[in-house]
């Protein structure tokens, strides 16, 4: 897998929230190394090709799926390590890694009871097929469906709709049925990690791939945040963070607080940096 790590923020990292800098600098601390690219709207274009959605509906996309596809296709191109801004290394990617890539490809799993997969993170290999597949239909979704709610906040009726339908693994993939898709004419903010498990269920090659993939937890990164960031330091916290135990942190940039405080989960884990 090619030595690179990609992170993303729209506006540019200088304008970014004062919990990413850390973030990225610890990056940069553990991976000396490695080839670290800091994109943003200027300059993505330098390293992807442009999405190949129709205009009018790109237009209308979230951020959000937008960088669904960014990542993606970065990855298939380049390969390496896409990283939220908000991921916060507690181990070198060495140290962990390389043991999780049988499948050519890594993501943590299980977020929760609907997700096969946290996307925040992922690793892959250069035109990993997996991420080929899913990055195709991801864009013909796009392109061949009109939705109603593109571009504006779901209804009350399609909000019900998610709460009905976003219960298991199994359920979502009525998202990509000719109701939803042509008649009902909704989509599911998480249409990312549902195509994947739609084609897990349907491609047996996608499926012995991905069942290659030693399956990590995507709930233990987010400790720290389900804990609270700006709480008083949690003993289970500082020893996650002492020892090391886990890959990461993923963290929530959307702070209230004009100063984190200095006996927080957070300012423990920003102090202790330099000795990680």
């Amino acid at each position: 897998m090619n030595k690179i790590i990609w992170m993303y923020w729209h506006q540019g990292f200088d304008k970014a929230s004062p919990v990413i800098r850390p973030c990225v600098q610890q990056w940069k601390n553990l991976h000396p190394d490695w080839e670290i690219h800091l994109l943003d709207q200027n300059n993505v274009q330098e390293f992807t090709e442009p999405l190949a959605i129709k205009q009018k509906i790109l237009d209308k996309m979230t951020l959000a799926h937008r960088s669904d596809l960014l990542r993606t296709q970065l990855l298939i191109k380049h390969g390496g390590v896409w990283a939220d801004p908000t991921c916060f290394p507690l181990q070198k990617l060495e140290q962990w890694l390389p043991e999780n890539m049988q499948a050519g490809f890594f993501f943590f799993y299980r977020p929760g009871r609907d997700r096969i997969i946290s996307n925040w993170f992922i690793a892959s290999e250069k035109d990993n097929m997996v991420l080929k597949t899913l990055y195709n239909e991801l864009i013909a979704y796009w392109n061949n469906h009109n939705f109603k709610n593109l571009g504006r906040a779901d209804t009350a009726i399609e909000m019900r709709f998610n709460q009905l339908i976003n219960r298991n693994l199994i359920l979502p993939k009525l998202w990509f049925t000719f109701l939803f898709t042509k008649i009902l004419r909704t989509y599911p903010y998480m249409v990312y990690h549902f195509m994947l498990y739609h084609l897990i269920s349907k491609d047996k090659d996608i499926k012995a791939q991905f069942e290659k993939m030693p399956k990590q937890s995507a709930r233990t990164p987010h400790l720290l945040q389900n804990a609270g960031m700006m709480k008083s330091l949690n003993t289970d916290i500082k020893s996650i963070i002492d020892k090391r135990i886990i890959p990461m942190f993923k963290l929530n940039w959307k702070i209230t607080e004009k100063e984190i405080p200095h006996n927080s989960n957070l300012a423990y884990l920003f102090n202790q940096s330099n000795h990680i």
